[in-house]
């Protein structure tokens, strides 16, 4: 193998007999497939071994556009069988954009044909033009270089941007083990939802791969066979992308980014893409850059000698600090400078809060139930003036399109004003750096007096999203605040089935697109917003006008009666309102 970076062809010329000769006579006694990469000089460049059930052709960094080629070609051999070239070949000589793909079919220890493939000067990267079959003398003389001139003259005429490739085509990943944890979505279920992940991220999915194991493996997560197979598909369909449905280690993501030979990302990575694709507000990319940064610092592995010698000792001292040590040092220190902006945030949101004047109704649930949807509707109906559309998010089906808490007021119908704030949706596996970073988005939600938690009723799997949602509200150790479950969709309920009964809370079916069930549910915040008020007997100075004001038109004032040394009041007031007048309690 090592003798074939000796041999080289004449500049102008395919192939050589002698080079021929040493791929057959090594193809013949591994019964493996062989290649050796050449440049337009005739030089040896690179050589690769695979076998003949599993070949993958390696990238060597040389591929410089849509419309330039790569000023190299692949020579390799097929064991025992025709050189036609195969979907492989024709897939890596459009994706790696070679000058030509040679294939030289071995059988019985000989060289039975050669076959020439090209990049065809019309084709839009799915097929090629392929020639022969042809004998090594016939090949030898082969204009080849005539062909790759007419390939770059026709590249060249195309219109549109060099690199312009649409959307990354993408695989997604998962493994179903045979212990599966309790409460969570089943593996199917799970590699659907990441499948939409994908697709909300802008990639197009091919293919879906569920493999069943007893375990994770350590080395790469999926089965070294599943990974092999992989990276054939991968390199036969141009796939870009390959997402993985867990969270990977640093060592996952290397072994397997080498073996397929293409990005991979996990689940984790995949949702802070699609957070940073949707952050608008400076509060929101504050928040996406911390947990992208946490999520990084971690896989944050050396590539090189120049990155591994970071123990002290004999031989390990350097002229300095090491590259990998300079980014840890960066990323540590920018993750310090972002938690310091977002606690300033969350003393700006304790100010605001502390001048509210009314309940705090949060909307709560998995991503894409329908909260902005509901939302929307209730400002529609109950809003106080009209709602200005141009101001507000339109409610888009897609994952995660809320990621910025905005807080806006209803009147209920008996009058009672409230606000209204809209949050990030859950998902199963919510990565725990989104939960740390939008921490100041989620106080919304340990702010709420009532949660509104909103289910897409028509998900044939919305009691594991229920749970799911619950798993997230125990953690911020708001799960027994006063709550509706609001069962959204049910214009797509086929009729007659009946409604899902929450054990702890009160259910509210509505359609936040067609409005059904909205005067029932804002009966039932009416409600739940009165059950919290206290009654209590007060004296009011003379000189607190503004808050016996407030009691006035925000409690129920039962008796009152003007005195000398104030104002006695009997009255019932809510909840937000008692931490302020029960400094007065008699």
């Amino acid at each position: 193998m090592e003798a074939l970076y000796d041999y080289q062809v004449e500049a102008g010329q395919l192939v050589s007999p002698e080079m021929v000769d040493i791929l057959v006579s090594l193809t013949d006694k591994l019964n493996y497939e062989v290649a050796v990469y050449l440049n337009r000089k005739g030089q040896v460049e690179g050589v690769a071994l695979g076998d003949q059930a599993k070949v993958s052709l390696p990238e060597l960094s040389r591929r410089r556009g849509l419309k330039r080629l790569s000023k190299l070609r692949l020579i390799h051999t097929h064991p025992g069988g025709s050189g036609h070239l195969s979907s492989v070949d024709v897939a890596a000589l459009n994706l790696m954009r070679f000058d030509c793909m040679v294939a030289i079919g071995v059988k019985e220890g000989r060289c039975r044909d050669l076959w020439v493939g090209f990049i065809h000067p019309e084709a839009s990267g799915e097929d090629c033009l392929q020639l022969g079959p042809f004998t090594v003398h016939q090949a030898m003389a082969f204009p080849f270089m005539d062909y790759v001139e007419e390939v770059e003259k026709a590249l060249a005429k195309e219109d549109g941007p060099e690199e312009e490739e649409g959307p990354e085509k993408a695989i997604v990943v998962g493994v179903e083990l045979r212990k599966q944890p309790w409460g969570e979505l089943g593996a199917k279920e799970s590699l659907a939802e990441l499948k939409e992940l994908a697709e909300a991220a802008g990639a197009i999915v091919l293919r879906e791969f569920l493999q069943k194991r007893e375990r994770q493996d350590q080395a790469l997560y999926i089965g070294k066979g599943l990974a092999e197979e992989l990276a054939l598909l991968i390199q036969a369909q141009g796939i870009k992308l390959v997402v993985m449905d867990t969270e990977l280690s640093g060592t996952q993501l290397r072994n397997l980014e080498r073996i397929l030979g293409c990005k991979v990302l996990d689940r984790t990575g995949l949702i802070l893409d699609i957070f940073a694709q949707r952050a608008r507000s400076r509060e929101g990319k504050i928040q996406v850059e911390l947990a992208q940064l946490e999520y990084l610092l971690p896989r944050l592995v050396g590539h090189g000698t120049e990155m591994s010698r970071l123990a002290g000792g004999i031989g390990t001292r350097g002229p300095g600090e090491t590259k990998l040590e300079q980014d840890r040092r960066h990323i540590q220190k920018r993750i310090v400078d972002l938690k310091k902006q977002l606690a300033q945030v969350g003393k700006q949101r304790k100010v605001t809060k502390g001048k509210r004047d009314f309940p705090l109704v949060t909307l709560v649930g998995y991503t894409n139930a329908g909260k902005s949807t509901l939302r929307y509707k209730l400002l529609e109906i109950a809003g106080p003036e009209k709602v200005d559309w141009a101001q507000e998010d339109s409610g888009t089906d897609q994952l995660f399109a809320t990621l910025d808490s905005t807080v806006r007021s209803i009147l209920l119908p008996n009058g009672q004003k409230i606000l209204i704030a809209d949050t990030v949706g859950f998902i199963q596996k919510l990565p725990h750096q989104l939960v740390s970073a939008f921490k100041a988005t989620l106080e919304e939600v340990q702010e709420a007096d009532v949660l509104l938690h909103v289910v897409d009723a028509s998900n044939q799997h919305f009691e594991e999203q229920i749970k799911a949602v619950e798993k997230v509200l125990r953690e911020l150790k708001v799960l027994d605040k006063p709550a509706i479950i609001v069962l959204n969709k049910i214009d797509l309920l086929p009729e007659g089935i009946p409604l899902f009964n929450h054990p702890h809370h009160q259910t509210v079916g509505v359609s936040a697109k067609t409005g059904a069930g909205i005067r029932d549910l804002l009966e039932a915040l009416a409600a739940l917003a009165g059950s919290t008020n206290r009654e209590v007997e007060l004296l009011l100075p003379h000189e607190e006008g503004q808050l016996l004001g407030r009691i006035f038109e925000e409690g129920q004032v039962q008796t009152v009666d003007y005195r000398d040394d104030g104002v006695f009041l009997k009255a019932v007031v809510p909840e937000f309102l008692y931490g302020q007048v029960s400094v007065y309690k008699l």
